[in-house]
């Protein structure tokens, strides 16, 4: 991760007896009672309980002091949520419940004027949750004759996902360009018929979200990963993003998650220029399936290794 401009210098030997305590950065996508084949999460009784186990070990804290003090305060966490979902309301009243703050960071078109505001990924998702897997892929795979996986890349970056789920994943998101997978996912839903209104939190709800304590942060117009974009079509993406952010909620200091986690030295170059104070990868956050199990290994250690070991999903 990264602070432009970061105000403080740490003096701390970055591993053994003594050093500073390692962040816990946590994300979230899906809060929901039950699974389906095309969605996982956790439960709102699973998130509830790793707040509260993560409360007990870290600071937790807003993402604009994370931004300020993680270089020379160590043990804070953040509690990150990523695509700005419909889901992710309840776990809203579960942090305002608690007293504790989160960031939310939400791609722009579906919030734009655009005639189809769905995001590329989460309409394979969404598809997936009301088709079934093997139907979507059923649709899908006469389009995809021909195209290139790298297996081995597709297993690294959906690491969190069941083995045959990750050659579409990866195919949509990576190998295809992003508007060739869009018209593909589109095309499919053109007979489902499926909503983005329905999937993702509304602008007044995100703007109640931000009245109530809690951060907005950027993730893209289109969500689509940076470093399969050409420079120029990085900077419209992100120039897009950030000027409808402003329009709609106000100028203020944001951070960014890069969507799945992927971007370019111009990348990181734009989010500066763009006055973005902090960005996040994959690699630096760790996902909600795997933070019991950190917590536990954080606590029998007697220094912790970096974030990383366990990134988080980008869906």
């Amino acid at each position: 991760m990264a602070t432009p401009g970061s105000a403080c210098i740490d003096q701390s030997a970055p591993h053994g007896r003594g050093a500073r305590r390692a962040h816990l950065v946590v994300t979230y996508h899906y809060i929901r009672e039950h699974n389906s084949d095309g969605v996982t999460g956790v439960t709102p009784q699973e998130f509830a309980g790793q707040i509260r186990a993560i409360q007990a070990q870290y600071r937790v804290v807003t993402v604009e002091e994370f931004a300020v003090q993680h270089v020379c305060e160590g043990g804070l966490a953040v509690i990150t949520f990523d695509d700005a979902l419909r889901d992710q309301a309840v776990a809203a009243a579960i942090l305002d419940d608690l007293g504790l703050p989160g960031v939310f960071f939400a791609p722009m078109r579906p919030y734009s004027h655009e005639p189809d505001r769905w995001c590329p990924q989460h309409l394979l998702h969404a598809l997936a949750n009301e088709l079934g897997w093997a139907e979507l892929e059923r649709r899908v795979s006469p389009h995809l004759a021909g195209v290139a996986i790298d297996a081995n890349e597709a297993d690294r970056l959906y690491h969190y996902e069941v083995p045959h789920k990750r050659r579409l994943k990866y195919a949509l998101a990576f190998a295809l360009p992003a508007a060739e997978a869009a018209a593909v996912l589109r095309e499919v839903n053109a007979r489902v018929g499926l909503r983005a209104d329905d999937w993702y939190l509304t602008a007044a709800q995100l703007r109640a979200l931000e009245d109530a304590g809690h951060a907005l942060g950027g993730h893209g117009f289109d969500h689509v990963p940076y470093n399969t974009l050409s420079p120029k079509a990085q900077a419209a993406d992100m120039h897009r993003a950030v000027r409808l952010m402003n329009q709609l909620f106000g100028t203020l200091p944001r951070a960014l998650a890069y969507p799945f986690g992927r971007f370019t030295p111009v990348t990181a170059a734009l989010a500066r220029a763009c006055g973005y104070i902090h960005t996040f990868t994959t690699e630096d956050r760790i996902d909600a399936k795997f933070v019991r199990d950190e917590i536990a290994r954080r606590a029998n250690v007697a220094a912790d290794p970096p974030v990383g070991r366990r990134p988080a999903q980008e869906s």
